[in-house]
């Protein structure tokens, strides 16, 4: 899939989580191509969500692309067992800590067979992505602050960014998509899409309403 094809992603966070296999199945069934994995740590963010068990057992269930986002810090020290439960890309943050070398661990995400991305918050300037995004297959701009789900989107505060990212890509002749997560809903979706996103994040929009394959067409019509 190229990097202008729009695509949205259910997140597992807002699935339940009594019930992995059929809410993953529930996702397949409403056509998702890709699943959205969120991994907090409870220090990089004030929340705590799954590791790589989780992902693990995702896989066993499904053969959808599975995009697993760290939000923890040394992402460098955990990345080989999040291979190993069988993510197909594995987002850093480039505002992770504690001795994480972010371009040491891009290459080894790549090097390990697996899709590579980047992520940014909504705090940090597009700066400080600039020297590593000849070697991801993925930007993922937040569009909330990360943690928890059901925030509102931060459109004065994230859209120039992701726009700036687009248009970097664009003049280096790179080919990494944009993803962007938080607050998506049919109403926002579009404004991402016009900034540049083809990747949505979609948690309570997608796996909130009761029928379920309703609300990933009408999302998907939304960016269409």
């Amino acid at each position: 899939m190229d990097c202008h094809t729009p695509l949205i992603l259910p997140s597992l966070l807002a699935a339940d989580f009594a019930n992995v296999a059929s809410e993953v199945k529930r996702a397949e069934d409403a056509g998702a191509k890709w699943l959205h994995l969120d991994v907090m740590d409870g220090n990089f963010v004030d929340n705590i969500s799954f590791g790589p068990a989780m992902v693990q057992a995702v896989r066993k269930h499904t053969e959808m692309f599975l995009d697993v986002h760290l939000m923890i810090h040394r992402p460098d020290h955990y990345l080989d067992r999040f291979v190993k439960a069988g993510a197909n890309n594995i987002s850093i943050h480039v505002e992770a800590e504690y001795n994480t070398d972010v371009e040491t661990t891009l290459k080894r995400i790549r090097s390990s067979g697996v899709q590579a991305g980047l992520v940014l918050n909504p705090a940090t300037p597009f700066e400080a992505v600039k020297p590593y995004l000849g070697m991801i297959d993925l930007l993922l701009i937040m569009t909330v602050v990360p943690g928890f789900g059901g925030q509102a989107f931060m459109e004065a505060e994230t859209m120039p960014k992701l726009l700036e990212a687009k248009k970097y890509r664009d003049t280096h002749n790179l080919r990494y998509h944009l993803e962007v997560d938080g607050g998506i809903y049919v109403n926002t979706a579009p404004i991402a899409k016009r900034h540049g996103a083809n990747l949505f994040v979609c948690g309570t929009s997608a796996y909130g309403p009761p029928d379920m394959k309703v609300a990933m067409e009408g999302l998907a019509a939304a960016v269409s």
